[in-house]
């Protein structure tokens, strides 16, 4: 058995909270490690075409390896799959048009705030209260973004409602995730998720931005190629498939909390790979998150092992 096989079987033998949480900073790590990919990808495709090329990749891969068990794949559970597509791509999509209008410090913040709505909404769909230490964990957490995203500099403006849709969007989207990949198998969710947010950017980029709009762009040139590959095979074939795969072995505000990693891990691979200078606000904002996930995390196992030798 080699390496990869040993890890795999490690993480899929006995999936505990502790090692798929691990999967889901992975997942966070590979979102914030493509940013400047797709930051600079941007500069040569419009945003709903790039969000289509992207999944139009991942879901043709996805067809090419699983093309005999879709064939089984129960149509009740698929359609619990398109309607998680549905809340993903009302997030990609409020998300980007609310960054025609405010600035990325204003939509990463106003992003981050479905931390605050997933206990919520958690307690509205799955009837699960959030513990003590994951709203202590938010509170930090939140304040970390503020810190990071640098809000407090900037003024609030019609994108940022645009972007609040967003925000609800995602936190839909994490608790339903919770709640269907409990009863339903976790493949033909992906499947759904993957046909939905293919079909629903193609209509978008088609009418919404080609015909409506008139803000369609294509350069095509070889960068551009490397960013929608290697977004349609990491970003979204693997580390979304590994996210639904791995989440339901945690709770969803345990999991917005390591979904907020990639604000983190954004700042860290812009300033190493496109040279985006690191502020003295980002790096005290992105000490504050990571220290709200580990108080989160960590808080019951520190508790119970003090409480021991007391």
């Amino acid at each position: 058995m080699n390496y990869i096989s040993r890890l795999r079987y490690y993480f899929t033998s006995n999936p505990t909270a502790y090692k798929s949480e691990f999967v889901l900073l992975f997942c966070s790590l590979v979102w914030g490690f493509s940013f400047p990919s797709v930051k600079l990808a941007l500069n040569y495709m419009s945003p709903n075409a790039f969000i289509f090329f992207r999944f139009f990749i991942t879901l043709s891969i996805f067809l090419a390896v699983y093309r005999k068990r879709i064939k089984t794949f129960k149509k009740v559970e698929v359609n619990r799959g398109i309607i998680l597509g549905c809340f993903l791509f009302v997030g990609f999509l409020t998300q980007t048009v609310g960054l025609k209008y405010t600035s990325s410090a204003n939509s990463a913040f106003i992003t981050g705030t479905n931390l605050i709505l997933i206990p919520i909404v958690q307690i509205v769909i799955i009837k699960i209260k959030p513990k003590f230490e994951n709203i202590i964990g938010i509170i930090i957490v939140m304040f970390g973004i503020y810190i990071l995203s640098d809000v407090q500099n900037t003024q609030l403006n019609f994108g940022d409602f645009i972007t609040m849709i967003c925000s609800v969007a995602f936190a839909f989207h994490i608790v339903y995730l919770d709640k269907y990949s409990h009863i339903s198998d976790t493949m033909p969710l992906i499947y759904g998720q993957y046909l939905a947010m293919t079909v629903l950017s193609f209509l978008s980029m088609l009418f919404f931005e080609h015909l409506w709009l008139g803000q369609f762009k294509f350069e095509y040139n070889n960068f551009l190629l490397f960013s929608v590959v290697f977004n349609g095979i990491f970003s979204t074939f693997i580390a979304l498939f590994l996210a639904m795969r791995f989440q339901k072995y945690t709770t969803p505000v345990r999991a917005g909390l390591i979904y907020n990693m990639e604000q983190v891990f954004a700042v860290i691979f812009a300033f190493f790979l496109i040279s985006e200078m690191l502020s003295k606000n980002q790096i005290i904002g992105a000490f504050i998150i990571l220290g709200g996930l580990l108080f989160s995390e960590f808080y019951s196992e520190i508790k119970r092992r003090f409480s021991v030798r007391i």
